[in-house]
């Protein structure tokens, strides 16, 4: 019989989590949790089928209370747990972010549930070595909790693999720049409109597009990006079905934050060959292949972004071509199967 694993919250709009589970069967199942408090885990009827839960986004799963009852609830799931592991369950828990996606940030209330849960669980996960050391850093982790897999590729999620692996190199009338993803300020956006519009004013002629849902504190920004010629905006969530068109038809992924922690959007991108241009930081040195780091700028250069725009429009279509293999070899050598086989080998610890 395979070994459930409870995963705690079940994100149905992100494959991320079906992709990390992807060869974890016939030993492990991946089960989606029903929203329940984690307070719930320690009753007796949860436990005989369900030996290893596994958390996510622990901001999303324990948010700042507003009321003192709410702030009761951290306390509870934290005895469930406690209770869960002594009747044999174990924990493995995902850190997917620094911060807070919230506008709350890093505040002390969601430190303490970071302190309080890596001394609870038995393993946690980390995307990069970047992530490790702040967890060994700021949360005094030990180290033997700590395991490295990266967060997988998305070959074959949204066309077949075959296909994205042997599309060619988009033609360039335009050089096309991307951007992807929830308009959040921890993305920087600003140094993505301040540059575009510089390299507009000089009569450069290239694309960029800005893809994805924009909160009211973003529709300023929208509204600069939308006065460039050179630039278009899609404040909306995109269907799953016309992922794989926007990627295809671009040539770079613009990636400004100098606070990313770890970058799906980033895999996303170099699934459909497309480099990097971002902050030379530990994330994004090690969410990128070696081949491409080149186009990675000093993080506090005012100009950094503006110059590896002008570089890629003066880039050959050769040039361009050997970065986009690079990039769809790390999206193979990152492919949901060979990342899912290393997951599986930390669930075989616990089990």
């Amino acid at each position: 019989m395979p070994i459930n694993v409870v995963n705690i919250p079940y994100g149905n709009k992100n494959p991320y989590q079906n992709l990390m589970y992807s060869a974890c069967k016939p030993e492990f199942c991946l089960v989606a949790s029903k929203n329940a408090p984690l307070s719930t885990i320690a009753k007796a009827d949860f436990q005989p089928d369900q030996s290893i839960i596994h958390i996510h986004w622990d901001d999303r799963l324990f948010p700042n209370p507003e009321t003192e009852e709410q702030g009761s609830e951290f306390r509870s799931s934290c005895d469930g747990l406690r209770q869960y592991q002594a009747n044999g369950g174990r924990v493995i828990w995902t850190i997917h972010n620094q911060f807070a996606h919230s506008e709350g940030g890093e505040t002390d209330y969601f430190r303490n549930i970071r302190r309080e849960l890596a001394n609870i669980v038995d393993l946690i996960h980390v995307h990069t070595p970047h992530a490790r050391q702040h967890m060994i850093d700021e949360y005094d982790v030990d180290p033997d909790k700590l395991r490295v897999i990266p967060h997988p590729s998305y070959l074959g999620v949204y066309e077949a693999a075959e296909q994205t692996l042997k599309r060619p190199l988009p033609l360039r009338e335009r050089t096309h720049f991307l951007s992807f993803g929830t308009m959040r300020g921890s993305r920087e956006l600003e140094r993505l409109e301040d540059a575009a519009k510089k390299l507009t004013n000089r009569g450069h002629d290239f694309q960029v597009s800005v893809v994805g849902r924009v909160y009211p504190s973003g529709r300023r920004l929208m509204r600069r990006l939308r006065s460039n010629r050179n630039t278009t905006v899609v404040p909306e969530r995109i269907p799953d079905s016309e992922i794989a068109q926007v990627f295809s038809n671009a040539h770079a992924y613009m990636l400004p934050s100098t606070t990313t922690f770890t970058s799906g959007t980033a895999m996303l991108a170099q699934t459909f060959g497309l480099p990097i241009l971002g902050p030379d930081i530990d994330a994004h040195k090690h969410t990128t292949p070696e081949a491409c780091h080149d186009l990675l700028y000093p993080a506090q250069s005012p100009r950094g972004l503006i110059r590896m725009m002008m570089r890629m429009l003066s880039m050959t279509d050769k040039e361009l071509a050997e970065k986009r293999q690079a990039c769809l070899d790390f999206a193979v050598e990152r492919s949901p199967h060979r990342i899912s086989s290393d997951l599986k080998r930390a669930l075989s610890e616990l089990a």
